[in-house]
Order: C-alpha cells, then structure tokens, then sequence
C-alpha cells in the first residue's frame, strides 16, 4: 500500500481529478471544481498549507489539505490550522488505508506550526463523514478530539425575481479605496472578540483586495447610521477563478425545483439553473460584519446586494448562517434554500479534551 506523502504541484492534475471526483450527494449532485490549479485557493491566502496524498501519483485514493493562519482566541494572539478537502475513493475508505495516518498527521502538523487548535465543517446530512471523524473509537491511532462550535447553515440567496430594498434608517453605499482603513479597523475590533477570528489588524483585508482573483473594493458594501457612523459591512467575491460548483444530476424533489425554477426564470428573465455538467454562477458574502449583531443593519446591506447584482447573470450568492443566529431576520422574504453544516474545533489526541467560548467565529464559508 503506498504511503502518505507530502504532495506537490506535479501532482496537480491527479489532485484535480481526485477533488472533483468525489460529489457532494443529496437531491442536488455536485461536485467542487477547482481546475486548472488546486493549489490556487490555499496560495491567494496568508499562512501555510500542506497538501497530503495517498496513492499513486497518477491515480491518488486519498487527499487531505491543512492550512495554519494567525487569528485569535479568548483575545489573545494564536495559530489556528483548517482542516480540508479530505476525499477518498471508495475501495480506499474500504481498506482504511488514509484514516490511519490521520491523527499522527495532526499530532506533527501542531508541533512544526504550533497549532493552538484546528477548525473544520462537516456537512450535516454526511453521516459517514461524521462516524468516521468525530466518533471516539479505541482502535483508532491518536484519534483527534471533536468539539461541535456550532451547527451552521450556507444559505443561498436566489436572484429570480426583482426586489425593492424595505425602508431602512440605515444608509448602505459602495467602498472606494479611502474606506479600506475604517472597513479594516471594524473588522479587527470585531474579529479580536471571535473565537478563531483573522488577524486584521495586520494587514488581512489589504491582502484580499491584493491577492483574491476577483475580490474587488468597489464590491464591498458599507452600512452607516444617521450619524454617519460605520455600523457594518460586507464584500461580495465570486470565486470562478479558483473554486466552481458543477451540477452532476438533479435527483428526487430537486428535479421538480429545476422546473419551476426554470419556467419562473423564464417570465422574469432571470438565468435558468445549469444542466447536468454546468456551472452555477454565484458569489460569496466575505469580510461581513455587523457588530451590534442588528438585523436591520444586515438587511440593509443584503438588499443594496440583491440590487447591485440581480441583472448580471448569477443564480444565487452565498452567505453563512449559524444556528440561533441574530441576523437571520434580515433574511425573511427572500428566495432561499440551504445546505447544513458542523463546524468542529479539533485538537491532537496528545492534548486534553477543552471547551471553547460561544458566539461567531471567524470561519469564513467562501475558503473551504
């Protein structure tokens, strides 16, 4: 059985091959493209990815990605790791022949990077994810320590009919370059309070707006009270350069949903859902903060969205919504659907069991 091993960019196109070929299964078939460079997504980001395979380097059985960034935690500086991209074949999953490496992996990646602590999400409806993860079993080699943060949902936001914003005594506008220094300082006061959030006090909105392919300031969306005092913020990033969603099938009630959609789409001239083997067209919500966690504040800046991109092509943008979330009044009354998350805190087996404060992290949905 061949060995993990580090991998590299000649291993690129098997990595593409493995990534996609591994669907995300359900009513809606999907599968994650990320041609024609995997390893375009870890480098546009601050800090340190390692890439690992399992098999041989024209037909890999197993992968697994970790990323280690600066942020923050109980208010104090840290090293926070991601854990991603696992996928295996299935007469890998049979022979276990990855799983065994997993935690040893994790045990070495907290000493050379000093990882204070690990996040990851888990799709809710993948209880095979789930079993083979998160529950304890003796057998298992340095088996890693599960925390649940929180459940969490990607809500999708469809662009099929035309809105009017509400009224709003908030005032939403576009950035320009002289508000990147007020967008930042919002953003590091808010993330030095989240458990796990970035460092913006050191230059992470600056290095988005440089090196996201795509993320632009005049995409970034602003909230100000009637003092004219910067009360929240978001950006819309399409990720097309790095990271597509293809539609493999539609399945069960999802073939109904497409043919309703579709005709609506229709009427009202927005785009129709792709066929098996299309790409949806969409963008995330990033750098999104409202830290008086206000849902009219949020709402003002979903509908200055919605307006600014209805038009233009896009099925749907893509926003995180955690469970019990303060701001999901601002999402009533707009076309949605959801996919539901685990998002996980995991530490080596080396270190005890620990707890973790509540509230918003600083898990950005667009990166994984």
């Amino acid at each position: 059985m061949s060995p993990l091993r580090r991998a590299t960019r000649d291993d690129n196109a098997a990595l593409l091959e493995l990534f996609g070929d591994v669907p995300m299964t359900g009513d809606l078939v999907l599968s994650t493209q990320r041609a024609p460079d995997y390893f375009a997504l870890f480098a546009m980001q601050r800090g340190e990815a390692e890439i690992w395979a399992h098999g041989e380097s024209a037909r890999l059985d197993g992968m697994g990605a970790i990323h280690v960034r600066d942020g923050w935690l109980d208010g104090r500086p840290c090293r926070v790791g991601y854990l991603g991209d696992l996928r295996t074949r299935f007469s890998a999953r049979r022979a276990r022949g990855l799983a065994r490496f997993y935690g040893p992996v994790l045990e070495e990646t907290t000493r050379s990077h000093g990882v204070d602590v690990f996040l990851t999400a888990v799709m809710a409806s993948n209880a095979a994810a789930l079993q083979a993860l998160v529950r304890r079993a003796a057998t298992r080699e340095a088996q890693p320590h599960y925390h649940l943060l929180r459940a969490f949902s990607a809500i999708s936001i469809q662009f099929v009919l035309g809105r009017r914003p509400r009224p709003s005594r908030f005032t939403v506008r576009r950035a320009t370059a002289e508000d990147v220094p007020a967008m930042a300082a919002l953003l590091d006061a808010d993330h030095r309070a989240r458990p796990f959030g970035y460092r913006y006090d050191t230059g992470e909105l600056e290095h988005r707006f440089a090196h996201w392919p795509g993320l632009r300031v005049e995409d970034s969306f602003l909230a100000f009270d009637a003092n004219g005092r910067l009360v929240g913020c978001t950006s819309a990033w399409n990720p097309d350069a790095v990271k597509r969603y293809r539609v493999l099938a539609y399945r069960g009630g999802m073939k109904w949903v497409r043919r309703g959609f579709n005709a609506l789409a229709t009427v009202t001239g927005a785009p129709r859902l792709p066929p098996p083997g299309g790409d949806f067209r969409y963008f995330y919500l990033c750098n999104t903060c409202v830290p008086g966690e206000d849902p009219a504040v949020f709402r003002a800046l979903l509908d200055a969205v919605y307006a600014a991109f209805h038009g233009q092509g896009f099925h749907f943008f893509t926003l995180q919504q955690d469970s019990e979330d303060a701001l999901a009044p601002a999402l009533k009354g707009f076309l949605q659907r959801r996919l539901d998350f685990h998002l996980y805190a995991v530490t080596p087996a080396s270190r005890p069991p620990t707890t973790f404060a509540r509230g918003r992290t600083g898990f950005e949905i667009c990166l994984p």
